[in-house]
């Protein structure tokens, strides 16, 4: 079951809200999930999506490139790299 938010902390101003929903078997919402990822973490990380995972490079030039099938792994493993070794959020 994937859940679709229409929390508004998630989505850039100028995104079209969407209704809150469970829908069972959904297909990945990639556009949606690259959205919250660039919000939480694109000033820090390049975001983006490989065929069927997500990607995130640190802008600082440091680090490996990570990987994750889904949002959320992928949130958790910038979170756990930032932590490590935080990453200057003033990097163009």
């Amino acid at each position: 079951m994937r859940l679709v938010t229409d929390d508004p902390a998630f989505r850039k101003p100028d995104a079209e809200a969407r209704a809150v929903t469970a829908v069972p078997d959904a297909q990945p919402d990639t556009l949606g999930d690259l959205e919250f990822l660039e919000h939480r973490w694109g000033d820090a990380y390049v975001i983006g999506a490989e065929g069927p995972e997500y990607t995130a490079l640190r802008r600082d030039g440091r680090g490996a490139r990570l990987t994750a099938p889904d949002r959320n792994g992928l949130a958790d493993k910038i979170g756990a790299d930032y932590n490590a070794d935080r990453v200057s959020r003033d990097v163009p």
